[in-house]
């Protein structure tokens, strides 16, 4: 067995490392305390933007004005399905006694309502979609100046996506907080 001694004579000999990967382990060694020393000091913090978003007194008002304004559109909607559900309900109980003729009539008229339907859908969403956007757009930057006064005064260093977080305390949840920020900066306007 070689001394130490004889190690560090040998390597200034040879000018060869003391140990292949020696220095490697020690630079890891270093880095993985340098890690946990920098992520012990890390504040985080957790906020669902979309819960803060659409659980606001702001989207309550816009849900309101939306489902007003398109009050009569949604009773079309209505009055399509239940025609719809009658038409389907009287092709059931009379097909028996109906002509061929009677039945394409029926069955013509069943894809129209239900194609008039889906169209007065599909444009609901679509508007909807659009509210949305323009909703979010509108108060995102509401948004931000309640994450500041919520968080201000505290010492987080990174506010993750709730969302996107597997395990978490309570303790570290911000949303509410957010929410009431956000609520108390859409009643002030």
């Amino acid at each position: 067995m070689k001394t130490s001694a004889q190690r560090i004579a040998r390597t200034k000999a040879t000018g060869r490392s003391l140990e292949p990967g020696w220095l490697s382990r020690i630079a890891f060694a270093l880095i993985a305390i340098g890690m946990t020393a920098s992520v012990q000091a890390t504040e985080v913090a957790l906020l669902d933007q979309n819960y803060v978003l659409f659980n606001s007194d702001a989207a309550q008002d816009a849900t309101a004005d939306l489902k007003r304004e398109f009050e009569q559109e949604e009773q079309q909607v209505q009055t399509l399905g239940q025609a719809i559900q009658q038409l389907q309900s009287r092709a059931r109980t009379d097909a028996d006694i109906m002509t061929e003729d009677e039945l394409s009539e029926l069955e013509n008229e069943l894809q129209q309502r239900a194609r008039q339907r889906d169209q007065l859908v599909r444009q609901l969403q679509q508007v909807q979609g659009e509210r949305r956007n323009a909703f979010i757009e509108r108060y995102q930057p509401m948004m931000a100046q309640a994450i500041e006064a919520a968080v201000d005064g505290q010492e987080y260093d990174v506010i993750l996506d709730k969302g996107a977080v597997v395990y978490h305390r309570n303790s570290l949840d911000i949303t509410e907080a957010v929410l009431e920020e956000f609520n108390a900066l859409y009643q002030a306007q």
